[in-house]
């Protein structure tokens, strides 16, 4: 039973590295081992729950659950009883409190940038990260339309006119099953490119050895909006000669 409990972790860990190699958060980083880990569980503990291999498990389930924020994954974490010893042991490592300083402590000796110098668990930290992973990966096995970073304008509904740039897709979630709409996403989330000259100031703290600064400076991107996949179409690049 043991060996077998190993062969599944196992078996987790490898679709989540699979899947957080699509977010370029390398592997030997505090964020790469938090974003992985988080996924391991969730994947881990939908298998168990589902009575399915790892590699079954449907992407868009992972998706809703990590949807719902730390506490699904918290409560996903509570089915980890009876798991492996490292099973068990990386959960301890995603629960954990860090202390601030020094940072290297704040970082388990590894390179972090996300949520640097916060005392919260991993857990807390980054699961939208993961969840955003999980994301890029249903867009690779779905046809997603319009991929992210595309320049859009909206030919339809109130924002008609506007353009702006898509991050990523917005997928239905179907609350029923726990999991995520069957085929293509039925809108995007887009930031709007806010006109010249009508900037806001974007404020923004750097940390430095010795603290941190704090900077505002004028942001070209305005608010995130969904909007419904109809209504964008990819925007007309603009000539040369003009």
């Amino acid at each position: 039973m043991t060996e077998e409990r190993l062969v599944v972790w196992a078996q987790a860990v490898q679709r989540a590295d699979e899947i957080a190699a699509l977010g370029h958060h390398p592997a030997d980083s505090w964020d790469g081992r938090a974003i992985r880990g988080v996924l391991a569980v969730t994947l881990l503990v939908l298998a168990t729950r589902q009575k399915r291999p790892v590699e079954e498990v449907d992407t868009g389930s992972a998706l809703w659950h990590l949807a719902q924020g730390p506490t699904m994954v918290y409560e996903l974490g509570d089915g980890l009883q009876l798991a492996a010893d490292v099973t068990r042991a990386e959960w301890a490592w995603l629960i954990r409190s860090w202390p601030r300083e020094p940072s290297l402590a704040n970082s388990d000796g590894m390179p972090r940038g996300i949520g640097r110098g916060s005392p919260l668990p991993a857990v807390d930290v980054v699961t939208h990260w993961a969840g955003s992973a999980v994301q890029a990966a249903l867009a690779t096995e779905r046809p997603a339309g319009l991929t992210p970073r595309t320049r859009v304008q909206v030919i339809g509904g109130e924002d008609e006119g506007r353009t702006g740039e898509v991050v990523a897709p917005a997928w239905l979630m179907d609350d029923e099953n726990r999991t995520v709409m069957a085929g293509p996403p039925t809108g995007y989330e887009v930031v709007f490119t806010i006109p010249p000259g009508q900037g806001v100031a974007r404020r923004a703290v750097m940390p430095i050895r010795d603290g941190e600064i704090r900077i505002e400076a004028p942001g070209s991107h305005g608010e995130h909006v969904i909007i419904r996949a109809k209504d964008l179409e990819p925007e007309e690049p603009v000539s040369a000669s003009q």
